[in-house]
């Protein structure tokens, strides 16, 4: 591995007769296998060499958080730094951040000085039954291990036992004084109310505080569904007609959100055996609705996006069987939220003013666009994979054209 990153002999023999060689060779190996660019192995061969030397690590010795965070200053902060390195905040994080990740690998990193979050059995327990017994997504997993962690933290340690609901409506009015909307709040009374009917089934807290949990009242159909207008949707994805490796890869993103209509979920799950390009169909999972699918037509400029995409830039060799991953290592599929910046980003590039700028504000785009089109609710319901045709009629109340019909309806009879 040295003499792949190194061409002066002087340099590999002072990375191979380093104290824990093999280790650092095993996890420089490791990146490369996830894919990284020869100078990010070769950034991270030189930090972890540092740590070594610095530390003065030995074979098999746990290493506290702390001692890496102490080199990392006086590494930063030594007084014969060359003129061309990077400022000491980011070298602190650099030489912080590669070698607690090399750590972990080796599996000698000692995190237990960290601040612990109050309750965390109780979350695992929480969060293994709404994974095992109910089978919600990880997104709602994860949201809500974010919302107990901020919750158990505002309360300081209080044992589970001695919370009463008035400490539940203190956090809620917390976060209303914090700038929380009146939809977010709810939300996470919503999760605060699972644990609490959790924890009264297990005997963790006093009966009767889940079913007196309120949030604000949120009325249905309130909000407007927020979107960019048509034509900047075609602007957006006009920007995407290009040779770069981004660009290629965002396309078939933008057009399964924008003409599709997509949930982010539903674009992450896609996986190679989902597009069947004799049939010309695709096979859509849906996020809301566990384990049930729609096959939908796949179309030619989609369909183009896509295999452009696995041709030019997806890479050949990887364990993983969903289309859209990373365009850098670790080369994976994306996780929660991490197509957020692909849309977002190019919203600001391109100028786009929306009061929504994730991939669920094109699904919004979509939506009203077929509605202007002339379809019927039924049919764009069924377009988005909508169960119900309440989930639908929101987008009644921006259809403007037909709004403006009933406006100008002449009742002058009636009344």
């Amino acid at each position: 591995m040295f003499n792949t990153l190194y061409a002066c002999p002087r340099t590999i023999a002072r990375h191979e007769n380093a104290p824990l060689a093999e280790s650092r060779r095993r996890y420089l190996e490791h990146l490369a296998a996830q894919g990284a660019a020869t100078h990010t192995i070769r950034a991270a061969a030189g930090v972890i060499y540092r740590a070594t030397t610095m530390m003065k690590l030995d074979e098999s010795s746990p290493v506290e958080r702390k001692e890496v965070e102490r080199a990392a200053k006086r590494w930063a902060h030594r007084w014969y730094r060359n003129a061309s390195s990077r400022g000491p905040d980011q070298t602190d994080k650099d030489f912080r951040q590669t070698t607690c990740n090399w750590l972990r690998f080796a599996g000698r990193l000692r995190e237990s000085d960290r601040p612990q979050v109050p309750h965390q059995q109780e979350i695992d327990a929480l969060c293994r039954y709404m994974d095992v017994e109910r089978g919600l997504s990880p997104a709602t997993i994860a949201t809500q291990r974010h919302y107990l962690k901020q919750f158990f933290q505002y309360l300081r340690k209080k044992q589970l036992s001695a919370l009463r609901l008035t400490d539940v409506e203190r956090f809620l009015i917390f976060l209303g004084k914090k700038g929380w909307t009146r939809a977010g709040i709810r939300g996470i009374a919503y999760y605060l109310r699972m644990f609490f009917r959790y924890g009264e089934q297990m005997g963790w807290t006093r009966p009767g505080i889940a079913d007196a949990i309120r949030g604000p009242r949120v009325y249905q159909h309130e909000q407007l569904p927020l979107g960019p207008s048509w034509p900047d949707v075609q602007r957006l994805l006009a920007s995407t007609e290009t040779s770069r490796k981004a660009d290629i890869r965002d396309r078939p993103i933008l057009l399964l959100l924008a003409v599709y209509g997509l949930r982010v979920g539903e674009v992450q799950r896609i996986r190679l055996e989902d597009i069947h390009w004799e049939q010309k169909t695709i096979t859509i999972t849906a996020t809301k609705q566990r384990r049930w699918t729609r096959v939908c037509p796949l179309i030619p400029s989609v369909a183009e996006a896509i295999a452009r995409y696995i041709r030019e830039v997806r890479p050949q060799r990887t364990e993983y069987r969903e289309i859209f991953l990373r365009l850098n290592a670790p080369r994976r599929p994306f996780r929660h939220g991490g197509l957020y910046g692909i849309v977002a980003t190019r919203f600001q590039r391109l100028g786009i003013k929306s009061p929504r700028t994730g991939p669920h504000s094109l699904r919004h785009a979509c939506a009203t666009h077929l509605l202007s089109q002339g379809l019927t609710l039924t049919e764009v319901g069924g377009h988005l994979g909508h169960r119900s045709l309440d989930s639908t009629r929101v987008y009644a109340k921006v259809d403007m054209p037909a709004l403006r019909e009933v406006a100008n309806l002449d009742l002058g009879g009636l009344l």
